[in-house]
């Protein structure tokens, strides 16, 4: 299916979703990007199905990254998750010999992924909430690992996040090549119903070599739905500047970043 009609399909079914009841679950996504403190409880599970659009580079450049998730609640305060991973990208590239850019169509289950988040505190219990997370990733091209560190306050109708995280990519290519990323990520929504939580979010990332190689700000509109047994959330955010790293006649990073990223999320409580 083509990512913007993915997307409106999203939209579509979230808005009519919106209607529905629910009870109190404490693992939904409520933003796209940006992660939250909570966790499963004990013995508890989730299936959890990501779906990434990327769309807008110097040349023509379009790519799905999807994402299914088993989640499960190991102990108190501790969850694990386990991610299969595929990638398709559609880009023009210059193929050795060639005069004119080709298009390439690749697809990929490019890689597996495990992930523990232990939280620390409560959002609505203390005085905010906050929680360790790391993950690895490992692929026949890539080796990767990421950490955050999770911080949520919920004060009536108001949910704030804020998120750090730092990651490295080991490229496992002719000549491997390692990529270091850090990160930040800020967002805001508001219960508008116990079911219904439109957001915003701007998130910062920025690439590191020995130096600043690339900082860029995306920033942009969720909205989340919650349901008696699944969850759901959108997110669609464009590139709003690069500070470093921009593009040749561009406000914008358009070789490493995309000038528009969106995150479709749900999730189903087994």
């Amino acid at each position: 299916m083509n990512p913007t009609l993915c997307l409106l399909f999203g939209a579509t079914l979230i808005s009519l979703a919106s209607l529905a009841p629910r009870s109190a679950q404490a693992t939904e996504h409520h933003f796209g990007f940006s992660y939250e403190s909570s966790v499963l409880n004990p013995d508890t599970a989730e299936i959890e199905p990501w779906t990434t659009v990327r769309a807008g580079r110097a040349d023509y450049y379009s790519a799905t990254d999807a994402r299914l998730a088993f989640a499960y609640g190991i102990a108190k305060n501790l969850q694990g998750a386990l991610y299969w991973n595929f990638t398709s990208i559609a880009e023009d590239v210059l193929v050795p010999g060639a005069t004119q850019k080709t298009r390439l169509n690749t697809s990929d289950l490019d890689s597996f992924s495990l992930d523990l988040k232990y939280k620390l505190s409560d959002p609505v219990a203390d005085a905010f909430g906050s929680a360790l997370y790391v993950a690895g990733t490992l692929g026949p091209l890539l080796a990767s690992v990421e950490g955050r560190l999770i911080f949520d306050k919920q004060v009536g109708s108001l949910l704030l996040a804020a998120n750090l995280l730092g990651t490295g990519v080991e490229r496992l290519e002719l000549r491997s090549n390692t990529e270091v990323a850090l990160g930040a990520l800020a967002s805001a929504g508001y219960f508008v119903t116990p079911t219904f939580l439109p957001g915003l979010e701007v998130r910062s990332e920025n690439g590191v070599s020995k130096h600043l190689d690339r900082s860029v700000l995306y920033a942009g509109a969720s909205v989340s739905v919650l349901t008696e047994g699944w969850w759901a959330t959108l997110a669609l955010e464009p590139q709003i500047t690069a500070f470093k790293g921009a593009s040749s006649g561009h406000h914008f990073d358009l070789t490493k970043n995309e000038r528009l990223q969106g995150r479709l999320l749900f999730g189903f409580h087994i």
